[in-house]
């Protein structure tokens, strides 16, 4: 058995995760750290995670990480929830200290090539990845392949503004499609003792009781069906996958579906001009950045 993989890192807000990965996808090695609060902390734990592993057997190093990552010179241009990392060059520090190679790529972008790969956009030409968190993160599949813009920034989502001379940020899509606030706002309503309780939250969606709350889950559905009609209409793409964690309740998917449906019947002109799409969960949950990191390394995207 051929023994030399990839070796795929996460990197995150509060964790960094990371596995050996084989170009077939399959994984190995998993784990997971904490992500350091400064660069010096985060250069020693990226370097101890690289030792962790048989140099001998790792053909390149495959980074995803949030904020604008140009992948063509592997250098971060904004470091996102990691300021620190503002204008390092992971290509050159991997290949100077253990003279391997190294790929980055943002973590949106990430999970859509994941999808690409292995999951619920194999075979699809053109797609998109809308993933739900404490902003709205994007991932663009055109011809079969990831579109990522003149800037690398081809699916930052999270600022589409509604109005763009009323500056500020409950007028962009991060903050009015924002999971965090939605959950947050429904934890209000339920007058719940945490304002983050995800679970509870569904559970009470799922019994279809509470008017308020239902209400809320109701608006926040169809505001994701009007971000998806806007970008059918300016990418013609014919299938769409949400992600994030709160993509994992069926219900979520349901509901976006069926207010999908009812605004193709309801409006004659929409319905009779563009083919439906289908809508649909994201396969990967948890390594999908890792594999799709993998997958941007094996293909130099």
């Amino acid at each position: 058995m051929d023994t030399n993989g990839f070796l795929g890192i996460d990197i995150g807000g509060t964790k960094i995760k990371f596995a050996k990965v084989y170009s077939d996808g399959t994984i190995d090695q998993t784990n997971k750290v904490d992500t350091p609060e400064d660069l010096a902390g985060f250069l020693n734990q990226i370097d101890t995670i690289y030792t962790s592993f048989n140099s001998n057997e790792i053909e390149s190093v495959a980074l995803s990480l949030p904020g604008k990552v140009n992948s063509k010179e592997g250098v971060v241009c904004f470091g996102g929830s990691l300021p620190y990392l503002h204008q390092f060059d992971f290509k050159k520090h991997f290949k100077e200290k253990y003279n391997k190679n190294c790929t980055i790529i943002n973590d949106g972008k990430a999970g859509a090539l994941c999808e690409l790969w292995l999951g619920n956009l194999k075979g699809i030409k053109n797609g998109l990845v809308i993933t739900l968190g404490t902003g709205v993160g994007g991932g663009i599949i055109l011809d079969g392949k990831l579109y990522q813009g003149t800037n690398f920034q081809a699916g930052e989502l999270s600022f589409i503004t509604k109005n763009l001379f009323e500056l500020d940020r409950k007028n962009i899509v991060g903050y009015e499609l924002s999971a965090v606030n939605f959950i947050e706002a429904c934890s209000e309503a339920l007058h719940l003792s945490r304002p983050y309780d995800g679970e509870k939250v569904f559970d009470e969606i799922k019994k279809n009781n509470n008017a308020a709350v239902m209400a809320l889950f109701g608006d926040y559905t169809k505001k994701i069906v009007n971000l998806i009609v806007n970008l059918q209409a300016i990418l013609d793409i014919e299938k769409v996958l949400i992600g994030g964690g709160i993509s994992e309740q069926p219900v979520l998917i349901d509901e976006i579906t069926k207010q999908y449906k009812s605004l193709r019947k309801e409006s004659t002109i929409y319905g009779r001009v563009f083919e439906p799409l289908v809508i649909d969960t994201c396969a990967f949950k948890n390594n999908s950045n890792i594999l799709g990191a993998v997958f941007a390394s094996i293909n130099q995207v």
